[in-house]
């Protein structure tokens, strides 16, 4: 410890005695004394040597009894800032589950959302091609209709003026029909980009899953398919859409993957 004495400042201490013991000494021999005369000069040497002995040994005593305290001081602090420091991350961790408890519905409803959205995306771009392909099919249908009833002589003269009148319909439909698809799709283009943003915000990200190896750690497996030209375990279908928040799987992906080994998804 800082407190305890070295071994330089007890010899320190040590040669000033001496230094003063000879000083004494010298002095003792310019008087007039002999340094081998009566005993009681050399009591009183060894009565200075006895002093200067108990007197360290009782300031070492005082320093080594101060350090013990100072390094009983320091334990007791460093277990009480441990003890805080435990008492906080434990805190923390409440505070933190408590957290994530308050956000989960936030979390569940985005991930609903999403999926919803995902689902509306789909059905308008089959709208789109369905209502595309019959509505000018059908258009199509009605001039054919039309021109049947027709008198032959009417259909004689009037074949090129009706070709060109059905080219025309057919490509007036499928451009008014498209613009209107366009215009929705962008505009559910638009909300699904907000949505996107705060499951961005929130750390809540799409597990990628078509044309990857099954993860049984994010996915399950809810349909297998032979199929010897693709890799064992590959997926080919996602089912159903599965999400990471905060690099933890909140909901696992359902999929449709490639017959694999028996045990490769247990």
């Amino acid at each position: 410890m800082s407190g305890w004495p070295d071994d330089e400042t007890l010899l320190a201490r040590f040669r000033r005695w001496l230094d003063e013991a000879h000083a004494e000494a010298d002095t003792v021999a310019s008087n007039g004394y002999s340094l081998d005369g009566p005993a009681e000069v050399r009591s009183v040497g060894l009565f200075q040597l006895i002093e200067e002995f108990t007197a360290l040994r009782h300031e070492l005593k005082l320093e080594t009894k101060s350090a013990r305290s100072l390094e009983k001081q320091s334990v007791e602090t460093l277990d009480a800032m441990q003890a805080a420091i435990e008492q906080f991350r434990s805190v923390q961790a409440r505070e933190s589950e408590a957290a994530e408890g308050a956000a989960k519905p936030l979390i569940e409803a985005l991930v609903d959302l999403h999926e919803a959205l995902e689902r509306g995306r789909r059905v308008i771009e089959t709208a789109r091609r369905r209502i595309l392909e019959e509505s000018a099919h059908q258009l199509q249908d009605q001039l054919d209709d039309l021109f049947r009833k027709q008198s032959w002589w009417r259909r004689w003269i009037g074949r090129r003026f009706y070709e060109a009148t059905r080219q025309i319909c057919s490509r007036q439909a499928e451009e008014v029909h498209r613009a209107v698809f366009e215009s929705l799709v962008e505009g559910y283009g638009l909300i699904q980009n907000r949505a996107q943003r705060a499951m961005d915000k929130e750390g809540l990200r799409r597990i990628d899953c078509l044309g990857k190896p099954v993860d049984p750690h994010a996915m399950t497996v809810v349909e297998v398919v032979e199929d010897p030209t693709r890799p064992p375990g590959l997926v080919i279908e996602e089912v159903r859409p599965g999400y990471y928040w905060k690099a933890k799987v909140f909901r696992f992906a359902e999929v449709r993957a490639v017959q694999g080994r028996t045990s490769q998804w247990d």
